[in-house]
């Protein structure tokens, strides 16, 4: 048998055939792997895109720079894996001839297993020794007959391809449509995306934060110009606590929507969340739309809050506003420099000084004042508003030592003024209700002139001597001091008349008391003599000014005006008599009042019978025909007696009261005689017989009387009438008690009224005498007139003498 050896080589078109389908495989391999590929991309392109734009739309924002950096790690992840997995893993596995046989026979069932002996068999010697060569090579030959008839494509399924291949091509498509569409969102998004660049979506509106504004209480004082409007600085923002707040949005006119409403969606510090709609405040002003909100949780607002706001489609956020405690004013003082003519360097007083300012400081007028303020934090900026004068003054520079104080100068102190700090300090927070400074101006007052006239009454003579006593005092010293005099002219008659004022200084005393007198009768001596006459008139006042320096000059004080007539001394003397009448009469009355006085008092000493008919022929039970008063009707025993003890006290409580009421006018009759003894003295008509009467006889014994008589009388008469009250309130009616106390006061009241009868008669003779001397006056002016009228007969005779002789 003849024995023949297998190939050791596959037919070249065999080994063709494999390798066609073996490149074929990887190519359908890569394919697949790259489609998936671009699959997964346009998926994630898309979903990529929704997740970071469909927020914007609805009005949130883009994804953060992380979450887009997660996205394209499971992009890139994703892919990888796909290449991997699809493409690359299998690409690389190695592809036997025989695994591309079994391919090829499964495919194609004419091989009936013939290629795939031929693959395992040839080259194979060892396995081949099992089997004829010759079986093998025929086996190669029908293999071999069969591969015109193969297409190495058939092997392949290309329906997964064709889906995947068409689903890429739709992605891609989509993808190049968007690009077409809007190229420069496509822009955006990749650099997003792919870049990690934080480019914002193009927004169809466009909204800003433009700060909030510090509305201050509802019961603040009007704020100073407008509402202070604060800026954020890098989103961030801080106010005091408890401030009024209203946030400021606007939207660019120019956007392609301009929204109707913002919204403002909040976090609290306490946790606290919520959404506030912020609506349009007025029209649109220059290329922007104006939104506001002031309510709540900005409305005294007490924490910290982030927040975001939302206009339709753009929306801007980490925004936050922080509080933070309030500048607030600790301590103010005032560094006080007073007018010069307040000083007094030797007792010290008003030398300058700084005093702590409350709620009522006051400063005298003039001062010049230095305001320094403490405050609880660091400033930055201080305004200062004038109410009255609506003028702003802003500091800016503070002490680098001591950023929590300011100082302001006022000046001088000429009105009331009033300040209203703002203070912003190192956290650019507002105080939210100005602090008010009020400082009252206190003006210097005129000297106070507390003089009276002594010793003259209305009516003067020429010879006139005008004493002023009393006191002119002022708080920092009187300058200067004098009568003020304007002499009336009685030019044609009373009522034509001319004025002459002129004034005479005088020099104050010990404490500023004034001792000062105007003669007339020394006017007249002077260099410029002064003198005035019969029906002129005297327009006199005390006047002083004090040191006050000021531009207006000194202040004047001024006291009571005193209107004066001049009159002859005889008219004089008649006026003065006619007073000293007029005095008599009063104390004609004083004597018949004190006369009913004592009758009270006698009537409440007398004693009544013991039991039966009384003396008087009263029946038992009634009261004494003594104490009865008209209309009186018996009545039983114990009202009777409690009738009688009333009675009693009533009578004295009568004297008392007249007694009280006599020692005033009494005390007032003796001062108008010593006034009219100053008047004759002060005008030059005095006599020395007159004026010892008067003072000696009666003036001084009625002033006794009434400062020792009739206090003594008045007590006496308090005893009994507290004795009779004691009594009646314990029902005892005795009517012999208080019967000593009565009989002493109308004992002391007849001595009154003896020595007051005494004075009366005193003053009779005084008018006795003041009838002669009107007599006496009398008869000198008509001797005056006689020899007038002779004079003027003589010169009549003389003129008319001289005609004859002529």
């Amino acid at each position: 048998m003849n024995m023949q050896t297998a190939p050791d080589q596959l037919d070249p078109r065999l080994r063709s055939l494999l390798a066609g389908v073996r490149w074929r495989i990887r190519a359908y391999v890569w394919f697949e792997g790259l489609t998936l590929g671009l699959i997964w991309l346009g998926i994630t392109f898309w979903v990529g895109l929704a997740l970071d734009y469909l927020p914007v739309v609805t009005g949130a924002s883009e994804m953060p720079r992380a979450a887009r950096a997660i996205l394209l790690t499971i992009i890139a992840g994703g892919l990888g894996w796909i290449l991997y997995r699809w493409a690359l893993r299998r690409a690389l596995r190695p592809l036997a001839d025989r695994s591309m046989a079994v391919l090829l026979e499964r495919r194609f069932g004419e091989f009936s297993d013939r290629l795939l002996t031929a693959v395992e068999l040839t080259g194979r010697s060892e396995r081949a020794e099992a089997f004829d060569p010759e079986m093998l090579a025929q086996t190669a030959r029908e293999a071999l007959a069969e591969v015109s008839r193969v297409r190495p494509g058939a092997v392949f399924n290309y329906r997964p391809l064709i889906r995947h291949a068409s689903l890429a091509a739709l992605l891609a498509l989509t993808v190049a449509l968007f690009y077409m569409y809007n190229q420069s969102a496509l822009a955006v998004w990749a650099n997003r995306i792919y870049l990690l660049r934080d480019e914002p979506w193009p927004r169809s509106a466009l909204i800003e934060v433009v700060g909030v504004e510090l509305l201050g209480p509802d019961d603040a004082p009007l704020a100073v110009g407008e509402t202070p409007l604060i800026a954020f600085r890098d989103g961030r923002l801080k106010v005091a606590k408890g401030s009024n707040l209203r946030l400021k949005v606007q939207a660019l006119l120019a956007a392609k929507v301009v929204p109707e409403t913002c919204a403002m969606h909040y976090r609290t510090a306490d946790g606290d969340r919520g959404r506030v709609t912020m609506n349009r405040v007025h029209r649109s002003r220059d290329e922007y739309q104006q939104y506001a909100f002031s309510g709540k949780p900005l409305h005294g607002i007490l924490t910290s809050l982030d927040f975001d706001v939302v206009g339709y489609d753009c929306r801007i956020r980490d925004y936050r506003i922080d509080v933070v405690d309030s500048p607030a004013i600790v301590g103010v003082e005032l560094d006080c420099e007073f007018p010069a003519y307040m000083v007094d360097e030797k007792l010290g007083a008003w030398t300058p000084r700084s005093i702590a300012w409350t709620s009522g400081a006051q400063a005298p007028r003039g001062t010049a004042i230095t305001l320094r303020a403490q405050t609880n934090k660091p400033l930055r900026r201080v305004v200062l508003y004038n109410p009255e004068s609506q003028r702003t003054t802003q500091l800016d520079a503070f002490d680098a030592g001591n950023p929590r104080q300011f100082t302001f100068p006022l000046g001088r102190l000429d009105a009331n003024t009033t300040l209203d700090v703002t203070l912003c300090d190192t956290d650019d927070v507002i105080t939210e209700r100005p602090y008010r400074i009020f400082i009252t101006a206190v003006p210097d007052e005129p000297p106070r002139v507390d003089v009276r006239l002594k010793g003259i009454g209305t009516a003067v003579t020429p010879d006139v001597m005008i004493p002023a006593t009393g006191s002119i005092r002022d708080d920092y010293g009187v300058a200067q001091s004098w009568f003020d005099v304007t002499i009336l002219r009685a030019v044609v008659a009373e009522h034509q008349q001319k004025e002459e004022p002129f004034k005479r200084e005088f020099s104050l005393g010990k404490q500023d008391e004034v001792r000062a007198v105007l003669d007339f009768r020394e006017l007249r001596g002077e260099a410029n003599p002064i003198h005035v006459s019969p029906k002129d008139k005297l327009a006199l006042t005390i006047r002083a000014t004090d040191r006050y320096d000021a531009s207006s000059g000194p202040n004047v004080g001024s006291g009571d005006r005193y209107q004066l007539d001049v009159v002859s001394p005889e008219t004089l003397l008649t006026m003065l008599e006619a007073r000293e009448i007029g005095l008599r009469r009063r104390l004609e009355q004083i004597v018949q009042e004190m006369g009913q006085a004592r009758d009270f008092l006698v009537r409440v000493r007398s004693r009544t019978p013991v039991g039966g008919a009384g003396s008087d022929g009263a029946e038992p039970g009634d009261a004494p025909r003594s104490n009865r008063e008209p209309g009186d009707e018996p009545v039983d025993a114990g009202k009777a007696a409690e009738r009688r003890q009333s009675l009693r006290l009533l009578r004295t409580q009568q004297a008392l009261q007249q007694t009280r009421k006599s020692t005033q006018e009494l005390l007032g009759v003796a001062a108008g005689f010593y006034d009219v003894r100053e008047e004759l003295i002060n005008n030059r008509v005095d006599t020395e017989d007159r004026k010892k009467r008067l003072k000696e006889l009666i003036a001084d014994p009625l002033q006794s009387i009434g400062t020792t008589l009739f206090p003594e009388l008045e007590q006496r008469e308090a005893d009994l009438e507290k004795l009779l009250l004691d009594e009646l309130a314990a029902k005892r009616y005795d009517e012999n008690s208080g019967h000593e106390l009565a009989a002493a006061a109308a004992a002391q009241a007849s001595e009154i009224l003896v020595a007051l009868e005494a004075i009366l008669q005193q003053m009779l003779d005084l008018e006795t005498f003041n009838e002669l001397l009107d007599i006496v006056r009398q008869l000198i002016d008509e001797q005056g007139r006689v020899l007038d009228e002779t004079q003027k007969s003589h010169n009549r005779m003389q003129r008319q003498l001289l005609r004859d002789l002529e």
